[in-house]
């Protein structure tokens, strides 16, 4: 066993040496390669333009594969390019010093490449790789598209040796909102510091056009992450030293890192992220929506479908604007204490014509804590101290006096001076889902309140005021859902310059995009520190007087029972004397 074990590490270090020395037999200025496959290396000298071509049957494909592209970096493209055509000289790409090192070129007959540099000095060096098969049938079938959540994906064979000249390309897409985390178990294929020979490319998009996220080849182990839902794997390998391939597992993560909403036709995908609903004190079996029957379909990633006409979504239909809304929130705790706080997370998709927009957000004990819009421009509703929109205030819940003016802002996340803000609509609602009933400060850009007033708007936000109310019958919290139009500020005739538009006139005037912000709760206080005292010492002297009110009372009270009484003494003692005096004589002898 010990001696396989040489042997092996023995193999992987003379292996490469194989494909390195053939690469010596090509790259001459100029030659003409007829083989079904070759490596060759090409070194360009400066000021050099050489062609080579490659001339294969009328009925086979030839794939010509770069793998190694270094050419003088400071050059521009029009002083050193590669320029690679088919057989009929059609040209099929041109590679810049500045181009992508791994690039792809199938042509039916044959393939020619022409190298073009300047005349600085470089350490230029091309590694190429063709091989050609019967047009119509690959090689290796393998890659594919791929959709999902989570999932697998490996290499031909795999664990097994792959096959000679496999050429797999896998497209991986997942919800709108998330990105992607491959987590490779296992990569085993031919050793070489540049990957030249066997490698795994890895592209951040939906297409080997997307940026390189990574190369990798050799023994070893990785995990990458996408910045988007998309992801594109190329497993390119030639005719020597063949091993085990690759395995890698794909999971979709919330693009924001906590969590994600994406709508479809009938559907929205929410999806959180195991380690972020950790951190809130929850796991992915205590969560469901608003339907308790209905939780997630998956752990890693936390993941639900919501339909639109199930598990307690609720649609909203106002003008032209139809909205669905669920909640999915943690199971209530039993017994008579409990140390977590009780989390919401709203979803909503509104359906504006042909515009879709995401709106989730999170609350913890009722209190607005991330809100997401997953528009083009994200807008922060926030409260400031005073008219002169200076001081934020911080506290939250934001505790107010019934009455009081509040200023808020709503502010572009990303500022650009070349655009402006409008508010259209904002309503407040003592639910933080914002379900009925509501009530409308403003609407389609028409003031519904009468305490609202606009503020003159800025580059990148947009001002206003009202004075706090409380709703009959509900609860102390007010929660605020306010939707802004963003505008190009030279646009006179924008939706932003329109102004109160009515039901039968909303579709005049252009506007940009839309966008969504949510804040609260404003909580009323119950009485400021005068109005306690005042009301103790009111309800004190309340007290005081009562109290004296009582003693004389109860005074009196004794006083016409002892008067009572002595009156009923007085008067049975009367009803016993005779009713007068006489004398009666002595008896005489």
């Amino acid at each position: 066993m010990i001696l396989l074990g040489f042997l092996q590490i023995f193999l992987l270090l003379v292996a490469p040496t194989v494909a390195q020395t053939a690469t010596q037999n090509g790259g001459k200025c100029g030659e003409v390669y007829t083989q079904s496959h070759k490596p060759f290396q090409l070194n360009p000298a400066p000021y050099s333009d050489c062609t080579w071509e490659i001339i294969r049957p009328a009925n086979e494909t030839v794939r010509l594969i770069f793998s190694v592209l270094n050419l003088n970096p400071l050059a521009e493209c029009s002083q050193e390019n590669v320029t690679v055509s088919d057989g009929n000289g059609k040209v099929l790409g041109v590679l810049c010093p500045d181009s992508p090192r791994i690039d792809v070129y199938e042509s039916v007959g044959g393939l020619s490449v022409r190298v073009f540099t300047d005349p600085n000095s470089h350490s230029r060096v091309l590694y190429l790789f063709y091989n050609s098969f019967l047009t119509g049938s690959a090689p290796v079938p393998c890659g594919g598209n791929l959709r999902g959540l989570s999932g697998n994906i490996t290499s031909p064979n795999y664990p097994g040796r792959h096959p000679d000249f496999t050429f797999c390309v896998w497209h991986l897409e997942t919800p709108k909102n998330t990105k992607i985390e491959l987590s490779f178990s296992e990569i085993f294929v031919e050793i070489d510091p540049l990957c030249r020979f066997d490698f795994i490319a890895v592209y951040d998009g939906p297409s080997t056009s997307a940026p390189l996220l990574d190369i990798l080849c050799g023994r070893t182990t990785a995990t990458l992450e996408t910045s988007s839902n998309s992801v594109t794997l190329m497993l390119s390998t030639d005719y020597a030293n063949s091993y085990f391939g690759f395995s890698t597992s794909y999971t979709a993560l919330p693009s924001s890192n906590t969590s994600s909403l994406s709508c479809a036709g009938d559907a929205m995908t929410a999806i959180i992220s195991p380690s972020y609903l950790a951190s809130l004190g929850y796991s992915a079996h205590e969560l469901t929506l608003i339907n308790p029957s209905c939780g997630p379909i998956s752990s890693n990633p936390v993941a639900f479908i919501i339909p639109y006409q199930a598990c307690g979504t609720v649609k909203k239909v106002e003008d032209n604007l139809i909205s669905y809304t669920n909640t999915i929130s943690a199971s209530l705790a039993t017994g008579l204490i409990t140390r977590r706080k009780q989390i919401q997370i709203i979803v909503t998709c509104e359906l504006d014509g042909n515009t879709t927009v995401e709106i989730m957000y999170l609350t913890r004990d009722n209190v607005i804590e991330e809100h997401r819009d997953t528009g083009r421009y994200d807008v922060g509703l926030s409260f400031f101290k005073s008219d002169d929109f200076a001081t934020p205030e911080t506290q939250s819940p934001y505790k107010v006096d019934l009455n009081q003016t509040l200023f808020l802002q709503a502010t572009l996340n990303f500022p650009d001076p070349d655009l402006t803000v409008f508010t259209e609509s904002c309503f407040a609602s003592a639910d933080p889902s914002f379900q009925d009933p509501t009530y409308d400060l403003i609407k389609q850009g028409c003031v519904k309140d009468d305490t609202y007033h606009n503020y003159p708007s800025g580059s990148g936000f947009a001002r206003f005021s009202f004075s706090a109310f409380k709703f009959l019958r509900a609860d102390i919290s007010v929660y605020l859902k306010c939707r802004v139009i963003i505008c190009d500020v030279n646009d006179k005739m924008s939706r932003c310059n329109q102004g109160c538009i009515t039901r039968q006139r909303r579709d005049l005037g252009s506007s940009k995009w839309k966008a969504n912000a949510v804040v609260g709760p404003i909580r009323l206080k119950p009485h400021t520190k005068n109005e306690v005292s005042e009301s103790i010492s009111e309800k004190r002297d309340e007290e005081s007087l009562t109290n004296h009110s009582n003693f004389y009372i109860l005074g009196i009270l004794v006083l016409v029972v002892n008067v009572l009484i002595l009156s009923f003494v007085i008067l049975r003692y009367s009803r016993k004397q005779p009713a007068g005096y006489r004398y009666h004589p002595l008896a005489t002898q």
